[in-house]
C-alpha cells in the first residue's frame, strides 16, 4: 500500500519540471545518506572547537572584556553560558601559554579532520575520484578559507550594526561572504576536479541558507544553550551545540546537492544516469 502511494507520488511529480527537480534532489540525498554525512561533519566541527577554545582560553588574558563579549555573542552564548564554557576547559589549557606550538598543532590536526570529511562528502555528491595524500595542502587551504570567512562574518556583524538599512546590508554581505567561502572551499577541497561554474549554484544556495540560519541562531540559539547549560551543565551544552552543528551540516549538504542538480538541469543532463552525469560534470 505504502509502495503504491509512493509510486503515484513519483509519477505525479515527474510530470512537472519542479517535481522532477525535487525527485532528483531527494534521490541524490538518499544516495548521499544525508543524516549520516551531516552527523560526521558536525562531529568533526565539534572536535575542532575544543582546540580553538583551548587556545582562545590560553590567550584570554591578552583580550579586552569587550572582545570577549563579542566572541561569546557570535558563538551564540550569553555571559553565563560563556563562563560555564570557560570553566569546562581543562586545567592544562593554561599551559599552552608556554607551549603555543602544541596548541596550534592540535588545532590543525582537529580542523583538517573536518576538511577531510567535507572532501569525502563532496566526492560522493559529484562522483569524483579520491585524491592522493600528496595533495594534502588542500585541507590546510580549506581550513584557512573557513577561518578567514568566519572572521569576515564576525567583522561584518560588528561594523554593520545599527538600524535602518543596516540589517539588510549586513544580510547581503553575509550571503556574499558565505557564498564565496563555500565556492572556494568546495573547489579546493576536491582538488579542482569540478569547475567553479558547476560549483556556483550550490555555493550560492549554501550562502543564502547560512545567512538565514545565522539570523535564526541569534534568536533561538542563546536561550537554548543557556537552558541546556543550566539544566545539564557542560554535557547539555555540548549536546545542544552539536545538534545545531548537525542542522548547519545538513543545510550545507542539501545546498551542495541541490546546486549540483541545478547545474545539471541548466546543462541539460539532470536525468542522465548518475555515474555519467557525475563524471562529466565540470
Amino acid at each position: 500500500m505504502a509502495g503504491s502511494t509512493v509510486n503515484r507520488l513519483v509519477r505525479t511529480g515527474a510530470r512537472s519540471a519542479s517535481g522532477r527537480f525535487v525527485l532528483r534532489v531527494v534521490r541524490d540525498l538518499g544516495n548521499l545518506e544525508l543524516v549520516d554525512r551531516g552527523m560526521t561533519l558536525a562531529a568533526h566541527v565539534f572536535t575542532s572547537i575544543l582546540p580553538i577554545l583551548i587556545i582562545v582560553g590560553a590567550l584570554r588574558a591578552t583580550l579586552e572584556p569587550q572582545a570577549d563579549a563579542i566572541f561569546a555573542e557570535h558563538l551564540g552564548f550569553d555571559d553565563a553560558t560563556a563562563q560555564m564554557l570557560e570553566k569546562s576547559l581543562p586545567a592544562w589549557a593554561q599551559e599552552l601559554r608556554l607551549t603555543g606550538i602544541v596548541g596550534v598543532l592540535l588545532l590543525v590536526i582537529a580542523a583538517t579532520s573536518f576538511a577531510r570529511a567535507l572532501e569525502r562528502s563532496l566526492q560522493t555528491i559529484w562522483g569524483t575520484p579520491k585524491v592522493s595524500i600528496t595533495s594534502a595542502w588542500r585541507w590546510l587551504a580549506t581550513i584557512a578559507a573557513l577561518v578567514i570567512g568566519v572572521a569576515l562574518i564576525v567583522a561584518t556583524r560588528i561594523i554593520l550594526r545599527g538600524g535602518g538599512a543596516m540589517p539588510v546590508i549586513e544580510f547581503i554581505a553575509e550571503v556574499a561572504i558565505w557564498t564565496a567561502l563555500w565556492w572556494f572551499a568546495g573547489w579546493i577541497v576536491i582538488n579542482r576536479r569540478v569547475s567553479l561554474r558547476a560549483l556556483l549554484p550550490g555555493a550560492a544556495l549554501a550562502g543564502i541558507s547560512f545567512a538565514i540560519a545565522g539570523q535564526v541562531a541569534r534568536i533561538v540559539l542563546p536561550p537554548i544553550l543557556a537552558e541546556a547549560a543550566l539544566r545539564f551543565g557542560v554535557l547539555g551544552l555540548a549536546f545542544s551545540y552539536i545538534g545545531w552543528l548537525l542542522v548547519l551540516s545538513c543545510i550545507l549538504l542539501i545546498a551542495m546537492t541541490a546546486g549540483r542538480v541545478v547545474y545539471l538541469t541548466w546543462d541539460g543532463r539532470a536525468w542522465r544516469r548518475s555515474s555519467t552525469a557525475r563524471l562529466t560534470a565540470g
